[in-house]
């Protein structure tokens, strides 16, 4: 998993460097078939455009964009009834920016403020890509918590039919030798995008 997640890592860095220069302005999430042919295995993307609400002092892009890896497929969860319609693999938010992370156990961190919504302000340390420049998603013994908080605002996976999607994400984290950087997603309907990445829990 480490070595796919590597590689897929610079894939899609490279992809969404030009996507955001080309596309800065969008608000639909955007699908693409992504390949490594360093290991011969295929994979799927999700990427969204956001906004900075608080520009970074120096940055390679226009806007922040998150970037969701998945593999496609059912995936029967063992000792229950229920299944989901996709695996997570990684995911990011990219700033284009040098954040001001810190050395830790687990490898770099950044302490992360966001609001979902409007509603209280969480607080929370992320570990950051290896270039310093965006937020990784994936959390040590919990891959997709940060993604099922985002997504549905509760960290367990999302069960069918319950409470809706979250629509607003203010995020806020600190640039290196700069103060804060805040940017905002606007999610459109995200349904396709949870299940894929097997965020919503289905019955059998």
């Amino acid at each position: 998993m480490k070595t796919l997640s590597a590689s897929a890592l610079a894939i899609g860095v490279a992809a969404f460097i030009t996507a955001a220069m080309v596309n800065a302005q969008s608000s639909a999430w955007i699908e693409t078939d992504r390949y490594d042919p360093l290991h011969q295995t295929s994979f799927k993307e999700f990427s969204l455009q956001g906004r900075f609400l608080i520009p970074p002092r120096q940055s390679n892009l226009s806007a922040p964009v998150l970037m969701l890896h998945f593999q496609p497929g059912r995936h029967d969860h063992k000792g229950t009834k229920s299944y989901s319609s996709g695996r997570f693999i990684e995911g990011w938010i990219a700033t284009g920016a040098v954040l001001n992370s810190a050395a830790g156990k687990l490898g770099a961190s950044i302490t992360v403020e966001y609001r979902l919504d409007g509603k209280k302000l969480q607080t929370d340390s992320w570990e950051v890509i290896s270039d310093h420049s965006g937020i990784l998603l994936n959390r040590p013994f919990c891959g997709d918590c940060n993604l099922n908080n985002l997504l549905y605002g509760h960290v367990l996976p999302h069960k069918e039919g319950t409470n809706p999607q979250v629509r607003r994400i203010i995020l806020g984290v600190s640039e290196y030798l700069a103060g804060q950087i805040q940017m905002q997603f606007d999610l459109p309907d995200s349904t396709e995008v949870a299940n894929a990445c097997g965020v919503i829990e289905h019955k059998r």
